[in-house]
């Protein structure tokens, strides 16, 4: 049995997800500036430095991830002490829950990092 992916979207923590959002949409900005500065050859150091800025989102997002990972971990095992008993379904579903997030910010990290390598000019030694 596996979890919808509408419902894995919506599940994650939404202060997280909007970062997310954010920082993927400021990559996919520079990563369209990069194409349209590609054109001319004369414009490899905005290149790089386009690239340097998609590499910084998909940073922040790996960050945010990391964060988002230990404060649900923290919010599953706050509640998981405030129960009487161990609830093995209580355990499961909260770290499931505290997965969510961290999973989706990784891989719009490896997304933003697959944008700054693709379509750089080649570089022509003298």
């Amino acid at each position: 049995m596996r979890m919808p992916f509408f419902e894995f979207l919506t599940s994650g923590d939404l202060k997280f997800i909007i970062v997310f959002i954010i920082f993927s949409l400021i990559a996919i900005y520079y990563f369209i500036k990069k194409l349209q500065d590609q054109k001319s050859e004369s414009q490899l150091l905005l290149i790089d430095q386009h690239n340097t800025k998609i590499t910084n989102a998909a940073n922040w997002i790996l960050i945010s991830s990391v964060l988002s990972l230990l404060l649900g971990l923290m919010h599953s095992f706050y509640f998981m002490g405030k129960a009487e008993g161990i609830a093995t379904k209580l355990i499961y579903s909260g770290v499931s829950y505290a997965l969510i997030t961290p999973v989706l910010g990784v891989c719009l990290s490896m997304g933003c990092k697959i944008l700054s390598g693709v379509f750089n000019p080649k570089m022509t030694k003298f």
